[in-house]
């Protein structure tokens, strides 16, 4: 069965999305442990040769070379072609193009139109008698028989790409293998970069909360978990199953299920008390430049975050991702040592309780 993701995300508060909180006035009281100078386990940021290379593979293989042949086209081919569609003699609204690259088994168009095409060669013309299926989204064409007038400019097949200097000037502004290397494992460190910077905000958050001591007002807590039940049993009811089926997909029974998800709400409003009270010890408010980081930082814009979630919840991510930011700015990487005796430490917790 298809497992279910935990819908509780009030509380989430790096890139997640928030929707439907409470005011930390109505969420409880709290009052903050240290959080300033947190100490953090931080890996090393590196890129290895063996993840360099697997980069590089990665993008060869997603950028193959098609080079035009003189020979019959095959399955797996690219044609270009030109195309007119005709229903009884008159030409229909989007039935035709011009310098259209298809590839041959792609099944981008309607059944019998790539498979018409094989055999083809360049120069070729070809007239596809065929039939829209009756499910097809535009009425007027579905269950319709009709007629391409197809000419085919070229026939490319597939060669799989080499990593050389035309390669590289192919794919990227770049002239050299030296300088696209370069350029690919700079990106790889901004990844890992960003990947540690996340590391060390969650690690950070997750000690002040730990240290903190939390309130949470029962009123809210029932509120936000009635909320969270209904979003369960929604997306219950869209895959086809109950709560009770969904619960099956985490290994537990209903009862189960209903205490996961109390556990998170109660889970994410400690950690979203921590942050709204942090924000207003520090006076950190969000502003424009705040937002368009955050929104640049998660692949989209303003206007299209606004647009999906709203200009409240928008603003509750953004005051999220600057307290987030502020907690790893004011975190300490543990030394070496430190690490090692931490790991020693926790080593020797397992085996004496094993012990035991």
């Amino acid at each position: 069965m298809k497992k279910f993701a935990l819908l509780c995300i009030c509380g989430a508060v790096a890139a997640a999305v928030l929707t439907g909180c409470a005011s930390s006035d109505s969420m409880g009281t709290v009052k903050l442990g240290e959080y300033k100078g947190v100490s953090v386990d931080v890996p090393a940021v590196e890129v290895t040769d063996e993840e360099l290379n697997s980069k590089i593979q990665s993008i060869l293989a997603a950028n193959p070379e098609y080079v035009e042949v003189d020979r019959a086209a095959q399955k797996g081919d690219i044609v270009n072609i030109d195309y007119v569609g005709t229903q009884d003699g008159v030409e229909f609204a989007g039935g035709s193009a011009t310098g259209l690259d298809l590839t041959l088994g792609s099944n981008r168009l309607i059944d019998g139109f790539e498979d018409g095409l094989i055999g083809a060669k360049k120069g070729e013309k070809r007239e596809l008698n065929l039939t829209f299926p009756e499910n097809y989204g535009e009425t007027a064409l579905a269950g319709q028989a009709v007629v391409f007038d197809v000419t085919v400019n070229a026939v490319k097949e597939k060669h799989d790409a080499v990593l050389d200097n035309a390669f590289v000037q192919r794919v990227s502004p770049f002239k050299t293998v030296e300088e696209f290397e370069e350029d690919t494992k700079a990106d790889l460190l901004t990844e890992k970069q960003r990947q540690v910077d996340s590391q060390k905000q969650q690690q950070a958050l997750q000690q002040v909360v730990d240290a903190s001591t939390v309130k949470l007002n029962r009123s809210a807590v029932s509120k936000r978990y009635n909320q969270e039940l209904d979003n369960y049993k929604a997306q219950a009811k869209a895959f086809g199953t109950t709560l009770s089926g969904m619960a099956q997909s985490y290994g537990t029974d209903e009862g189960g299920l209903k205490e996961m998800i109390m556990a998170s709400v109660k889970a994410d409003m400690t950690r979203q008390l921590v942050v709204d009270t942090i924000a207003g010890q520090e006076n950190l408010v969000a502003d424009d430049t705040d937002r368009q980081a955050f929104a640049e930082a998660n692949g989209t814009t303003v206007d299209a975050l606004v647009a999906n979630y709203g200009e409240e919840a928008v603003a509750q991510m953004v005051q999220n991702y600057k307290v987030m930011k502020f907690l790893g700015d004011n975190a300490v990487a543990k030394s070496a040592d430190e690490t090692q005796a931490a790991a020693e430490e926790t080593t020797q917790a397992q085996t004496e309780s094993k012990a035991q």
